[in-house]
């Protein structure tokens, strides 16, 4: 704790002079020390939650989405492998391509809406649960299933409930977290295109030189990710608590 907390007092210090010697152009580099104040102004104003809110919905839309058709996608092509073959090729294709490659499409079918920015989050979060949720079911030892038959459970369904699901838990819930984190910074990009929220609040404010307001913005994803972060985990905790 002492180490965190003197490493922070370190960037304090290195961003104070950087601000005061002008190591950056005039005026893009704010007082540290100004924040609070910048802080203080977007509540009074009415812009911050607001637009912490309005993130919040097509964030958790998008999450949603992403992840489930990310772990569901992601598990049967693991699974199934006629599925897998059929999908292997496509998934070359469209892996490559970043979430905000299609943002043109989403104002096209969506406009510059919650939907939109939903699907743009969607896309991202999806990959990252499809290739974890994938990968930890090739993972799993090919004995349990043998053991499975063994015991009665030869079905697909009966094979997936009592092996595939406990066994991939750790890295699928490990995936749904990565995704958690892909989503904001997929968010934050959307959000710079006209979508309502946190990021057309940093547009804006950077727009006439209020880059106070900017770090205001940063540091308010920053938090609200961390609590995100620290509820899923605590979540991620109870789930696997059977684990030694």
């Amino acid at each position: 704790m002492i180490y965190g907390a003197l490493g922070l007092l370190i960037f304090l210090a290195i961003w104070k002079a950087a601000q005061v010697w002008e190591w950056a152009p005039r005026g893009t580099l704010p007082d540290p020390f100004a924040l609070p104040g910048a802080l203080l102004r977007e509540w009074r104003d009415g812009r911050l939650l607001p637009a912490v809110g309005s993130s919040l919905v097509h964030y958790f839309w998008g999450l949603a989405l992403g992840t489930l058709f990310g772990f569901g996608v992601g598990l049967a092509a693991a699974t199934t492998q006629r599925f897998d073959m059929l999908q292997a090729w496509l998934a070359r294709v469209l892996r490559p391509i970043p979430p905000l490659a299609w943002v043109v499409f989403a104002i096209a079918w969506f406009k510059v809406s919650h939907a939109g920015a939903a699907f743009v989050i969607a896309i991202g979060v999806f990959w990252v649960n499809y290739f974890a949720t994938y990968a930890a079911v090739r993972n799993v030892d090919p004995r349990l299933y043998e053991l499975a038959r063994a015991f009665g459970h030869g079905s697909y369904l009966a094979r997936a409930w009592s092996i595939t699901l406990p066994a991939i838990s750790p890295g699928a819930l490990a995936g749904v977290r990565a995704g958690i984190g892909q989503a904001w910074m997929t968010l934050i990009a959307a959000e710079l295109l006209g979508v309502p929220g946190m990021g057309q609040e940093m547009n804006a404010a950077a727009g006439v030189g209020a880059y106070d307001a900017v770090v205001v913005y940063m540091l308010t994803i920053s938090l609200v990710y961390t609590l995100c972060d620290f509820a899923y985990g605590q979540l991620e905790k109870r789930v696997l608590q059977w684990r030694p």
